[in-house]
């Protein structure tokens, strides 16, 4: 991994380190804000509802950092949503990458080291609902947790935290820490498996000279596969 591939590509303009803390705050308190207020407000009916208004709450809050980045000065290039040097290469690598979780995934789980994902069970044999899950495994899982976990809280703790090679290292471990926090819902073992897991896709992500798409792609077809396979045999409960 180059020093040049972990900068950011606006260096010439980037803002003092703790405007990133800054952003961080305001950005989880709306985030936490959007859903308390979301909740409040409106109660979705099935989960077809649930994932399509989760996925407009989550877009929306991609909007709030888009704003934050731009107040800043910086690009979205800055937090790694650049464009490839070969889509095709990035494509397949995606693939490959989501093909390989997902046999590690299938054969732990077959092995008894089961997430509780209980919560998607409706996904058998419903293939509307299954639909559903892909187009929202591709917005929300795909684009929105890398956006914001690998692109915007790991950059802006990369900053926070010195701008270097150590500091790119321990924000990626923070933002894994994080992220595993975030799916407390699936029991601690799938804690520790989705932090393990973005712990790897953010070492992935400066891999590749700080860029996002490989990981969305392969993180939005993982996901999208896990529903069609919950199609047809329903998900694990841990």
């Amino acid at each position: 991994m180059a020093a040049n591939q972990i900068e950011p590509a606006a260096a010439t303009r980037s803002p003092r380190r703790f405007r990133y803390l800054i952003d961080i705050v305001i950005l989880v308190a709306v985030v936490f804000g959007i859903e308390a207020a979301a909740a409040a407000i409106y109660t979705p009916k099935n989960m077809q509802s649930a994932f399509v208004f989760d996925a407009a709450i989550q877009m929306f809050q991609v909007l709030i950092a888009c704003v934050l980045i731009w107040l800043r000065g910086e690009r979205l290039a800055d937090i790694g949503l650049k464009r490839p040097k070969d889509w095709w290469k990035t494509l397949l690598f995606g693939i490959a990458i989501a093909a390989v979780v997902f046999a590690g995934m299938y054969i732990s789980e077959r092995a008894g080291f089961r997430r509780d994902l209980s919560r998607f069970k409706d996904v058998q044999g419903n293939v509307e609902l299954a639909t559903y899950g892909v187009f929202y495994a591709l917005i929300g899982a795909g684009f929105y947790e890398e956006f914001m976990f690998r692109g915007f809280l790991m950059q802006g703790f990369a900053m926070l935290f010195g701008r270097n090679r150590s500091g790119w290292i321990i924000a990626n471990i923070v933002q894994a820490v994080l992220f595993g926090v975030s799916h407390a819902y699936q029991n601690p073992l799938g804690m520790a498996i989705t932090g393990t897991l973005a712990l790897a896709m953010g070492f992935l992500v400066l891999a590749s000279g700080r860029n996002l798409w490989v990981v969305i792609i392969g993180h939005g077809l993982y996901d999208a596969s896990r529903f069609v396979l919950f199609y047809f045999q329903g998900p694990p409960a841990g």
